[in-house]
């Protein structure tokens, strides 16, 4: 019996483009507002590759997105003489931004319906607020990595989910668009498993397929019950 459904959340329940693009222009035009020194000496583009040059450097953060940027960004601020800690207060209003979200137009009545009958639990590799996103009474938590400690495939993600839904694996379902992270990690733990597949994808070849596919959350509940 199903009790507990976990689901992703960018580009599953968002498109998550949209959101990061106004997040990255707005953390820009922060630091150009209040660290002008910074702007002028990085743009936008090198500011971002040296994020991934510190995740190389620190893979000890490097699963927490939140965590890198603040990280990154204090290192440029000290260049410049500018307190480290100005990195918070834009990280903050980066994160904010990202999580004003257009949900797609299935979403909000697919989890009034289900929140009734079982457990939801969002899971994400990002650093979305639902708060923020409108979203935060539909799911009893959402877990993340600067929660864990690691993020999606790793299977810490997915049993941190299912212990706040309250649920074996064998009793769950998770729900997401991406088929390693999402698909492929939730079966590692023992999970049934819905690719929402909503641009008309190819599965990848190196991957079993989900137990269920489907287009959009107005076709979940009948999956769920061919599960």
């Amino acid at each position: 019996m199903i009790k507990a459904i976990l689901f992703d959340l960018d580009d599953t329940l968002w498109d998550a483009a949209p959101a990061l693009m106004r997040a990255e222009a707005a953390q820009y035009a922060w630091i150009e507002a209040h660290a002008p020194r910074v702007a002028a000496r990085y743009p936008n583009e090198e500011l971002r590759n040296l994020r991934r040059d510190l995740a190389e450097r620190r893979p000890d953060i490097a699963h927490d997105f939140t965590r890198l940027r603040i990280e990154a960004l204090a290192e440029r601020l000290v260049e410049c003489d500018y307190p480290p800690t100005l990195a918070e207060d834009c990280i903050a209003h980066f994160v904010t931004i990202r999580s004003q979200v257009t949900l797609y137009d299935d979403v909000l009545p697919a989890l009034e319906k289900l929140a009734r009958s079982y457990a939801l639990v969002a899971l994400t590799n990002g650093n979305a607020d639902l708060r923020v996103s409108g979203l935060e009474g539909h799911f009893r938590a959402c877990v993340s990595p600067a929660e864990v400690g690691a993020r999606k495939p790793d299977p810490a993600m997915f049993h941190a989910a299912l212990a706040h839904a309250g649920a074996d694996p064998a009793e769950a379902v998770h729900v997401g668009d991406q088929p390693l992270y999402d698909v492929e990690g939730a079966r590692r733990v023992g999970l049934r498993t819905v690719w929402i597949n909503r641009g008309s994808s190819f599965w990848p070849a190196e991957y079993a397929p989900a137990h269920a596919e489907i287009a959009a959350l107005d076709e979940l509940e009948h999956a769920l019950g061919r599960l």
